[in-house]
């Protein structure tokens, strides 16, 4: 058995939230540790809180790009009143 358009799109937008709070977690830990560490440590994890706050604004433009996806995909399945229509 196939998930409904509905299905698929609420567990895409959870996965993509989910990536986003990990992501934002992961960052808090590096800040903290930025924090407490010096000298070579404190330049890799600076280097790493970095990257993690890049990562973060492209997951928050992902999360957009898919809430627009799963907001068109519910639409599609509305327009041809056949969830069918819209599944790959």
């Amino acid at each position: 058995m196939t998930d409904s358009v509905g299905e698929k799109g609420s567990r895409l937008l959870d996965e993509a939230a989910h990536l986003c709070d990990m992501l934002r977690m992961a960052h808090s830990t590096a800040h903290r540790m930025q924090m407490e560490l010096h000298g070579k440590s404190y330049d890799r994890i600076s280097e790493i809180g970095a990257q993690l706050h890049d990562l973060r604004v492209v997951c928050n433009s992902l999360f957009d790009d898919v809430a627009n996806e799963v907001e068109e995909m519910d639409s599609g399945e509305q327009d041809s009143g056949n969830p069918s229509d819209t599944q790959k």
